[in-house]
């Protein structure tokens, strides 16, 4: 029950997702889902949606520093403005402004002992593809390998993929605005689905677009690091951008699903366009 709801979220993250039509998509009454949503996730629906938008309006507030703060609202699924001001000065004690300032200084200290070096990072355009995922905690990393395992077990059986897998991680949240233990994050598989597919409520396109590559090896601690100083430094001293709604993944060059998170080399790839 529980995967199909968080997949229909992640799906209609700025639409209307009240508590009937997240419950029509588990086929349970209002009245049991929200007890067994509540139960599953230590958060009611609401809560639970609420908590996500402010967040991922953290997260906008620190990574696009130009956007006003009235885009940020609207494309976080708030229905006006000052509905977006109180719920944020409700949950942080202050307003979104001085938020993204107090949190823009404290970025810019810790991220100056961090450094990337030129053979580390490269600008290449990836094509557009689809991933079959599984979503996963970041509680621990062997959330992530277990749910790698899920998803290539399960894009075998239906013959999605071919005998040498690609993995994708994606990020759906960033330990910056979300604590660790509630941070979202997609453990996918590189599929290539039949037209008559009937599997799209656990699909996404990646690619398409230019994407800064930056070669690590390393826990989510290193993930976390690196692209902090990409966002908030590398960016500033070149000729790009990053791109507004674009979402951060991982490309590993091979996955052993019997080997820790860790141990694998990946890339991590953030969608850039000319300024």
């Amino acid at each position: 029950m529980l995967d199909t709801v968080l997949h229909y979220i992640h799906k209609n993250f700025d639409q209307e997702l009240s508590l009937d039509i997240l419950a029509e998509q588990a086929n349970y009454s209002p009245f049991h889902f929200h007890r067994l949503f509540k139960e599953q996730t230590g958060e009611a629906p609401k809560q639970y949606i609420l908590r996500l938008r402010l967040e991922k309006a953290c997260k906008e507030l620190i990574f696009y520093p130009h956007k006003s703060i009235y885009e940020i609202a609207m494309d976080c699924g708030f229905s006006s403005a000052s509905v977006f001001a109180r719920a944020f000065r409700r949950r942080y004690q202050i307003n979104a402004e001085q938020y993204r300032e107090a949190e823009l200084q404290k970025l810019t200290h810790n991220t100056t002992t961090v450094s990337l070096s030129s053979d580390q990072l490269e600008i290449i355009r990836m094509e557009r593809f689809v991933i079959a995922y599984e979503i996963a905690l970041l509680d621990t990393e062997e959330n992530i390998m277990q749910a790698f395992q899920n998803i290539y077990q399960w894009a075998e059986a239906r013959d999605l993929t071919d005998r040498y897998p690609y993995f994708y991680g994606v990020f759906l949240d960033s330990p910056v605005t979300t604590k660790m233990k509630q941070c979202r994050y997609l453990a996918g598989i590189r599929v290539y689905p039949s037209e008559n597919i009937r599997f799209t409520e656990k699909m996404m396109a990646l690619g398409g677009a230019k994407h800064a590559q930056i070669q690590i090896t390393g826990g989510m601690s290193e993930v976390v690091n690196y692209a902090l100083h990409f966002k908030k430094q590398w960016i500033a001293q070149s000729g790009y951008e990053i791109i507004p709604e674009s979402i951060g993944f991982e490309a590993f060059s091979q996955l052993d699903l019997n080997l820790p998170y860790a141990s694998h080399n990946r890339k991590i790839c953030i969608a850039v366009q000319p300024k």
